[in-house]
């Protein structure tokens, strides 16, 4: 089987499965007999200011959180093409039962890049004009208040800027979208990416929630814990809340690798994740959590054969209680942190993580830890839309890493914490401000870290497999190898045309410069186009 047919018959299984899941919503929908006053949705960490602005909600750190809104309204005295162009989604339908809404999804942008052509394999790519062109739909709804259902598809052809250019060669991944197969003249890329979820409440204190997409764990821009940063993946998490406390367990299936060599009959390599959060309301506006994550192997190696090597401790839905290794003898990465939340004043936060992937010595080889803090403000100085946010992470050398790729802490050759990985220091601020239809957003960032140098593995990336002993004597430090200072402002403005279905027109302007003893890259990339969509692209690494 060629490359690309791999390719295609993961994503057409993926596809399958997301058609299954929003198939079996609908048969609910033809059969639920219930009342429907109000729509369901999601907050995610797409728009989570509104979350923050939200006081109804305590539980914030496991998101996407699902709440409950007031019906859309509709103006009948407008002609049906400006309702459904400006006012609308393409599909709404309204009804004493359920709710569903749909639309068409375009993201059809342009650009010029200041780097004009790479050389990739002894062969000259031109990277001086990124463009995308994305067609697909979303649909979602709910019966009564206790299901919601939503599924979308993405299906994409585009060429990108000199550094995404180069992480996609590099990984084989598009960044949080999915794989790719080459078109045209090798420069550019055809992938597709969906997502689904069915999510049932059958009364407040619990949630089931079944699905093909992303999870985030944590109240800032950036997690350590567990991040959206990723392609999507199969999961299965519920949910029990009783007064101040709120217990999630969650079981998915993530890609070990997407090296296509290492395709067969079973597919991709896969590993397995129990994740869990004991979030505390412990005071009012405090909230303090509890969290850890198992990475599991799915299958061994052993040449010639892929048997599966799932340990019956996969089942366990009782955090701290479980195995240490597989049944081939594969010890397990067992990730465990800490989440905080304190409110300082209205509509303000300061928050934090711990994360441990192992303890030791302060200066050991052995101590993978990492630390964020941040602050998150919203209607700053009391005007409505300006939000502001300031963080401050650091993770120290090999954290995430694994003797094996099959429980490293990532998914598909990408970090399931901060996309830059282990071994740096970061600073980062966010600004967003929405005034009637028109929409700014400001990022940027300064992040130190050490890269290898030939052979050495230094710890900055996570799916280099865990050295026995460190290539430096004496004290493992964060920013030890080849020391690199990565800087990244990102500028976007856009007028919406349609809130409903964020129709936008939308420009945008990237600076990127990552230099070091050994190299200096620097990126200006311009944008401009028209998109819709909800969906959270992310190229800020």
């Amino acid at each position: 089987m060629g490359a690309e047919n791999q390719t295609a018959k993961l994503n057409t299984d993926y596809t399958y499965m997301m058609r299954k899941i929003f198939l079996f919503a609908l048969f609910i929908v033809a059969g639920s007999l219930l009342k429907a006053q109000t729509r369901l949705r999601l907050y995610d960490n797409y728009n989570s200011d509104n979350l923050y602005t939200n006081d109804t909600i305590v539980h914030t750190v496991w998101k996407p959180v699902l709440y409950a809104d007031t019906l859309l309204e509709t103006d009948k005295s407008r002609p049906w093409l400006q309702r459904k162009f400006f006012k609308e989604h393409l599909l709404q339908v309204q009804q004493n039962g359920f709710n569903i809404y749909g639309d068409v999804i375009i993201n059809e942008q342009f650009g010029v890049s200041n780097r004009y052509n790479k050389k990739i394999g002894g062969k000259t790519i031109n990277v001086k004009s990124p463009w995308i062109d994305t067609r697909g739909y979303e649909v979602s709804g709910n019966i009564g208040n206790k299901f919601y259902f939503e599924t979308n598809f993405y299906e994409n052809q585009g060429k990108f800027g000199g550094y995404i250019d180069s992480f996609i060669r590099k990984y084989f991944v598009i960044p949080s979208q999915n794989n790719y197969k080459n078109i045209g003249d090798g420069s550019g890329f055809d992938f597709s990416s969906s997502s689904a979820r069915l999510t049932y409440v059958p009364n407040k204190h619990l949630l089931f929630d079944l699905g093909y997409g992303k999870n985030f764990i944590g109240d800032g821009y950036r997690s350590l814990l567990l991040s959206d940063c990723s392609i999507s993946y199969p999961y299965f998490r519920t949910s029990l809340t009783f007064n101040k406390f709120q217990y999630s367990v969650m079981w998915s299936e993530y890609l070990s690798t997407v090296d296509k060599s290492q395709y067969n009959k079973l597919g991709l390599f896969r590993k397995w994740a129990q994740t869990y959060v004991i979030d505390w309301n412990a005071a009012p506006g405090l909230n303090l959590s509890l969290f850890e994550s198992v990475i599991w192997p799915d299958q061994t190696h052993t040449p010639g054969y892929r048997g599966k090597d799932v340990s019956p401790w996969l089942a366990s839905p009782v955090i701290f209680l479980h195995g240490s290794s597989s049944p081939s003898g594969v010890s397990n990465n067992d990730v465990v942190g800490l989440n905080a939340k304190l409110k300082i004043y209205s509509r303000s936060y300061v928050y934090g993580q711990v994360i441990v992937d192992e303890l030791g010595k302060s200066s050991s080889f052995k101590n993978r830890t990492g630390f964020q803090l941040g602050l998150r403000s919203n209607d700053v100085f009391e005007m409505p839309g300006l939000n502001f946010l300031a963080e401050f992470n650091t993770v120290r050398p090999y954290t995430y890493a694994a003797a094996s790729q099959d429980v490293s802490y990532s998914n598909a050759n990408q970090a399931l914490g901060d996309p830059l990985g282990a071994n740096f220091t970061e600073g980062l601020v966010l600004a967003t401000y929405r005034y009637k239809k028109w929409n700014f957003r400001l990022e940027g960032f300064v992040a130190t870290y050490g890269v290898d140098s030939g052979s050495a593995n230094y710890g900055h990336n996570v799916l280099a497999l865990l050295p026995l002993q460190p290539p430096v004597s004496g004290s493992v430090t964060t920013g030890q190898g080849v020391s690199t200072k990565l800087t990244f402002v990102d500028f976007k403005t856009a007028y919406t045309l349609n809130p409903q279905s964020n129709l936008r027109i939308e420009a945008g302007l990237t600076y990127r410069r990552e230099h070091n003893d050994l190299a200096n890259y620097k990126d200006v990339i311009f944008s401009i186009g028209v998109r819709t969509s909800f969906n959270n692209l992310l190229y800020d690494f």
